[in-house]
């Protein structure tokens, strides 16, 4: 049974907020797994995109379960490896040779992480889909 994966409320401690990174033992490496900044985001579009258009078609709301996570990142797992190498500043080969439970642990914190920066663009184009075509003005045509 999948758990559902709820939008984390903000932290009360502002430190967080500011600096959410977290910090866990792959194996005899210790790594720090940090926000995507704006610029990687831009250099990393192509993987972004794929994970969101796929988490879009997994959700009504923006609430993702943790089975939905996993489909979507293994129907990516290219895409997914990068991230998770950018995000964790290892290699790729790194994340390649990690143990099932390792990478699990990595995907997971990864996803604490940066959950709100994926599921923004998720909601964004929740949004988008759901607009009503009468406000958003009609459709252009040739004259």
């Amino acid at each position: 049974m999948a758990r559902k994966v709820q939008r984390p409320t903000p932290p009360a401690d502002e430190l967080t907020v500011l600096q959410p990174n977290r910090v866990l033992p792959l194996g005899d490496r210790t790594v720090t797994v940090r926000e995507i900044g704006f610029f990687e985001s831009l250099r990393m579009h192509a993987q972004i995109a794929a994970l969101v258009g796929d988490l879009v078609e997994q959700t009504d709301d923006g609430d993702i379960d943790l089975g939905r996570l996993h489909g979507v990142c293994a129907q990516h797992p290219e895409a997914t490896v990068e991230l998770l190498a950018q995000a964790s500043d290892q290699s790729v080969e790194f994340v390649h040779s990690l143990s099932a439970a390792h990478g699990d642990l990595l995907l997971l914190t990864f996803w604490a992480v940066n959950a709100d920066f994926f599921l923004q663009r998720v909601i964004a184009a929740l949004e988008l889909r759901r607009a009503d075509p009468a406000t958003t003005g009609p459709v252009s045509s040739p004259p």
